[in-house]
């Protein structure tokens, strides 16, 4: 289900929205030592369930490394979760191209913890990260109203984020994030922003999933997002995600040892939301939007080692301000982005 982990950074994608892992817990069937893979999106190992074994009902208990593990009802031991879930890093680079361009460079860092929960099969986790935003204009002199930016601004973060299995066939996908979003030289009450999702998923088998629900941006113009769709996997070979804002159709290209090559395209919702101070010392809030279409490969390994790398296509770009500054449209762009999480 819904990204159960990297950064996704404020870009409608906890990274993907639905995860290669089922909502149904995949009982001792399931391949202890198989990870699975992530991005946001965003991309995401999984918790060491495997995507196609049959499902059934009982939960195990989830502990960290050394704890007690309730035993499956059959008196097999399931496989114990570990409290550091994964670390990663990731980057991104937008051109600028021209004086009407806007170039960005973004680097990540996250951690993810697995914390158990009751007896729900799902672990709760946690990711605290940061990220680094380097902008390159536009330049004031070509736009009405002077769009100053300063040259730097970051994300500074706590995802908390549960995905709890109902029932065989009904599952959730839960996530909060808050945060401080602010070029730190103006950090006022419109710094700290809350983000969130709430979705419901429905498995009506081992190839088909329906997920609805809405995510909560907190940004200028757009609060709230419809979010769902439908998710097909006809063979282990093959998934595709069509789910609005943020669909992915992946599918395997290789085998090199034990590890997996997917390829993909995609699509998502990018952008985010910061205080800034403007050069004539004006306290500001901007929003920073657009829309990708990329290609991309993802590479699946064991031992919890996922990497991507995508190019992509950066088109419907805006900037705003709350400030009543004219609207800002960049010209569109490229964008490179790669990341590495174990």
């Amino acid at each position: 289900m819904l990204a159960c982990l990297p950064a996704w950074g404020q870009r409608v994608q906890f990274p993907s929205p639905l995860s290669s892992e089922p909502p149904v817990y995949a009982g001792p069937a399931a391949t202890p030592d198989r990870a699975g893979a992530a991005l946001q999106g965003s991309i995401q190992p999984d918790s060491g369930w495997d995507p196609y074994a049959a499902a059934t009902p009982e939960p195990p208990a989830l502990y960290p490394e050394g704890g007690y593990v309730q035993p499956y009802l059959d008196g097999t031991q399931p496989p114990r979760q570990r409290l550091l879930h994964q670390v990663g890093v990731e980057g991104t680079y937008l051109a600028r191209f021209n004086t009407r361009g806007f170039g960005v460079t973004d680097a990540g860092v996250y951690a993810t913890f697995a914390m158990p929960f009751l007896y729900n099969p799902a672990p709760i986790y946690l990711t605290p990260g940061f990220t680094y935003h380097a902008w390159d204009g536009p330049d004031p002199a070509a736009f009405v109203g002077a769009p100053d930016l300063p040259p730097n601004a970051y994300d500074a973060y706590l995802d908390a984020s549960w995905k709890p299995v109902v029932t065989t066939w009904f599952s959730g996908d839960l996530g909060v994030r808050v945060g401080v979003y602010s070029d730190f030289d103006r950090v006022n009450s419109d710094s700290i922003r809350i983000i969130g999702r709430g979705l419901g998923v429905i498995t009506f088998n081992d190839r088909w999933q329906a997920a609805a629900g809405i995510w909560y941006l907190d940004r200028l113009r757009v609060k709230l997002l419809p979010a769902g769709g439908v998710i097909w996997t006809p063979n282990p070979d093959v998934r595709y995600e069509i789910l609005f804002p943020n669909p992915k159709l992946a599918q395997r290209i290789t085998n090199l040892g034990n590890a997996e090559i997917w390829g993909y395209v995609a699509g998502e919702y990018g952008g985010g939301s910061w205080t800034i101070e403007r050069t004539s010392g004006l306290a500001d809030r901007i929003d920073y939007n657009d829309i990708r279409a990329m290609l991309g490969v993802e590479y699946r390994g064991f031992e919890r080692v996922t990497g991507y790398f995508e190019v992509g296509y950066i088109f419907s770009r805006e900037i705003l301000y709350i400030s009543g500054t004219p609207d800002i449209k960049p010209t569109d762009t490229y964008m490179l982005r790669g990341g590495i999480s174990f």
